[in-house]
């Protein structure tokens, strides 16, 4: 019956202060989903791959090009036998060799080019996987099986029993037997992939050339299950001081990434990176900071505005148990009601989330971290504010005063307000250079006209008879190939180009295009100097792969080479091509012309070097561009997607990749639109918790000091003179806010800038204009009820004393 009691009482308060009270549980709620999506996303999102059984002895190793800096993913096989023969601490390594896709056929059926991937006989006990049907120990022992994956053998056969034993054939080999079908990887995998085959091209090419040679093949992706008491950074040092001991590969150090941290180490196509999930995750913390704050605020503002209650039951002889006990079980209440808005909210919501930011979460797992958030939040709210509730229960003089007075019992509420504005004034810097940001990439000439151009994909298998009759369309006012040249977060480049007068220690990385003769026309490029290359310049036996005896450079690659006036000089490209002894092709060419710099990939990179040649394969390239006039992009693109789907052949991807340039633009920022949109709903959210708590207990502040207000008055002071002392009250919370937060803010957005190339900076009126934002907002938000406390009549508020 007591506890009965107790819970009247706590709904009866929620009620009487209703305002409070749902600014108290509406806060609450938004903070505890925001960070409760925050968590699970960035742990989802660190544990891809973390199922397999032996995932934390796992690492992938990779190396990083000491000049450029940039990371290399695929290293030499000959690697890989070093260090499983010289270090114990490698228990056993596996190899993903190059890709080698193909078409295959069953039967008389083509089938759709899947995902192939060219592995070792290790793989699949590094990397286990359930078996439906077939051979499940020692899955491929020849070259002449395969194993497919569940949607994969469905898709074909119907069921994957009926794929087992089935036969063959690609474009290497004439008959290979499916001897295993795989259950598909999950969600959070990177193994995403369609057959399984065992290479036979490194290690062919690995038997044929020498040991020095082996070496230069980089072309091996190499895991390592290492002893779990293995020290990482030890043994990272270890194997760069044997590398460079043995003079085996000057050019690289080698890393260690654990299996979980490999998608987003090699991650920069993604949409979202491990940066923009852990900013995610930190500013979900960082609002669930700040409705404790104004919680704790809200919820002692009620308790000071029951002095007399708590004086009446206390002269009654309530025992003091009894009131803390109260003052806690409002407090669990309100954080129940809180938690039961946000599993509303988490019902209403996980699905968009899910699509918004393309990632799989699961409700049971977000509704079960929900309640442990919830729960912790709980305990360092009530760690929070039992002292203070004791203190109150305790003290007389708690029962007297109250509000942001200038004594030294309003220090917490004080020090609580000052770092709740402060965390809304972080997120409202954040946001304002995160938009300056964004706004500088939309408006940042790209060297060329972006507006009118698209790209297309040609996945399909008449190329030929598509790029044809998409080149005769009325709409499009030009048409070019473009290799496998497109615009993206992370360009295909080179560090293999030579020319007269470069130092041996020089290799930057260069793009090397393969266009179209009307390659700058389509974009709206003009050439600086010189000429632009053309089919004329193309020699039949020259170079298959660069039958272009001449090239044009971007002004980028002349202000590199630093050879005064390039036209006319030679430069060598690696042709892609490597012989049986090890050794790559190359391709010379005289330099004809200087194009002017373009960007070429997202903003996130530098303008790059630009080799650019004719692309041979006129009307069998992979990447096309198409011009029309701006505004009408959407008409064009439907035109080009019948002209696929008039092609369209068995076997043919159900989908055609044609998009404007713009599309593709908007695709690369989609991280930074998500960031604004994020941190500008944050601001909102804690520019209003603050607006509304700080009313509420600035309100209930000036009815708590009538009476010293009245004394003020009778004593000879004016009302303006009381309106300035609230106002310098108020005003040293905002300043003292403004210069903890806009540092922080500055340091964290500095990193956030580091990842692009191109910039805005941070100007000192931005700091002028948050700080008299916030200040304004501020003296709107207490303006009234300052105003009405200092006309009070005293004589009024004596007599009701």
């Amino acid at each position: 019956m007591l506890l009965q009691h107790y819970i009247k009482i706590a709904f009866r308060n929620l009620l009487k202060y209703k305002v409070q009270s749902i600014i108290s549980i509406v806060g609450l709620a938004i903070g505890l989903i925001c960070f409760t999506y925050g968590w699970n996303w960035y742990r989802y999102e660190t544990s891809y791959d973390g199922f397999y059984p032996q995932a934390s002895n796992i690492y992938r190793v990779y190396g990083i090009d000491k000049q450029t800096g940039k990371k290399v993913e695929q290293l030499p096989l000959i690697l890989a036998r070093k260090l499983k023969k010289d270090f114990p601490e490698v228990k056993e390594t596996t190899q993903i060799y190059s890709k080698f896709g193909s078409t295959f056929h069953y039967g008389k059926t083509r089938l759709e080019d899947p995902d192939e991937e060219f592995i070792d006989e290790q793989y699949f006990h590094f990397f286990p996987r359930p078996v439906i049907c077939g051979k499940k120990d020692d899955i491929l022992k020849t070259l002449d099986e395969i194993a497919l994956t569940r949607s994969f053998a469905v898709k074909y056969f119907k069921t994957p029993e009926e794929a087992l034993g089935k036969t063959l054939r690609n474009g290497y080999r004439e008959h290979i037997t499916i001897v295993s079908v795989l259950e598909d990887a999950p969600k959070n995998s990177m193994m995403q992939t369609d057959v399984y085959e065992l290479d036979k091209f490194d290690h062919e090419r690995e038997n044929r050339i020498t040991e020095e040679m082996q070496w230069k093949q980089q072309s091996t992706i190499i895991y390592l299950m290492l002893e779990p008491t293995t020290n990482i950074q030890a043994f990272e040092k270890k194997i760069n001081a044997y590398i460079s001991e043995h003079d085996y590969n000057r050019s690289l150090r080698l890393k260690l990434a654990r299996l979980t941290e490999v998608r987003h180490t090699f991650g920069s196509e993604l949409t979202f990176n491990l940066s923009y999930i852990r900013t995610f995750t930190i500013t979900g913390l960082l609002l669930l900071l700040c409705v404790f704050f104004n919680f704790t605020n809200l919820l002692l503002n009620r308790i000071y505005l029951r002095n007399k209650e708590m004086k009446l039951r206390n002269a009654i002889g309530a025992d003091k148990k009894n009131m803390i006990f109260q003052l806690l079980l409002e407090l669990t209440l309100l954080v129940w009601i809180s938690f039961l808005l946000a599993c509303c909210l988490l019902e209403i919501t996980a699905g968009g989330f899910s699509r918004i930011f393309e990632t799989t979460l699961q409700q049971d797992v977000l509704l079960s971290h929900l309640c442990i958030i919830t729960g912790l939040s709980w305990l360092l709210l009530t760690g929070i504010c039992l002292p203070l509730f004791l203190r109150f229960v305790r003290t007389p003089s708690l029962l007297v005063s109250g509000g942001i007075a200038p004594t030294r019992k309003s220090t917490f509420r004080k020090t609580s307000m000052t770092l709740q504005l402060g965390i809304c004034i972080f997120f409202l810097m954040s946001t304002f250079i995160m938009s300056r940001q964004i706004s500088f990439m939309k408006h940042k000439d790209l060297g060329f006209k972006k507006d009118g151009l698209i790209q297309l994909a040609m996945t399909f298998n008449d190329r030929e008879g598509i790029s044809r009759e998409i080149s005769t369309l009325a709409i499009l006012k030009g048409f070019t190939q473009a290799g496998i040249f497109s615009i993206t977060h992370e360009p295909q480049t080179q560090n293999e180009v030579e020319w007269d007068g470069k130092s041996l220690d020089f290799a930057p990385n260069f793009q090397v295009l393969q266009v179209g003769s009307n390659f700058p026309e389509v974009f709206d490029i003009p050439i600086v100097k010189g000429r632009f290359v053309d089919e004329a310049d193309m020699i039949s036996g020259h170079n298959p792969r660069f039958p272009c005896t001449k090239a044009v450079i971007n002004e980028e690659a002349a202000r590199i080479m630093n050879v005064g006036d390039p036209i006319g000089k030679k430069i060598s490209v690696w042709d892609y091509s490597t012989y049986s002894d090890g050794t790559r092709g190359r391709a010379e060419m005289e330099i004809v012309g200087v194009i002017k710099d373009f960007q070429s990939a997202s903003l996130r990179n530098p303008i790059l070097p630009q080799v650019i040649v004719i692309d041979g394969s006129k009307w069998t390239s992979y990447a096309y561009y198409a011009r029309t006039e701006s505004g009408k992009e959407k008409a064009a693109i439907k035109a080009i997607r019948n002209v696929f789907k008039k092609h369209a052949k068995q076997g043919d991807p159900s989908t055609c990749e044609v998009q404007s340039i713009n599309q593709i633009l908007d695709q690369l920022s989609t991280s930074e639109n998500a960031s604004l949109q994020l941190f500008t709903l944050l601001a909102v959210f804690c520019t209003l918790i603050s607006i509304f708590g700080l009313y509420s207990i600035s309100s209930s502040n000036m009815e708590q000091r009538r009476k010293e207000i009245a004394v003020r008055k009778v004593m000879g002071a004016s009302a303006r003179t009381i309106v300035e002392m609230f106002f310098r009250e108020y005003l040293a919370i905002v300043l003292i806010a403004n210069l903890l937060a806009l540092p922080l803010a500055w340091l964290f957005m500095q990193n956030w800038l580091q990842q692009y190339a191109y910039r805005s900076s941070v100007q000192p009126w931005m700091y002028i204009a948050i700080i008299l934002f916030t200040t304004i907002i501020i003296i709107c938000t207490v303006l009234y009820q300052t105003i009405r406390a200092a006309r009070t009549n005293p004589a009024e508020t004596i007599k009701s004393e």
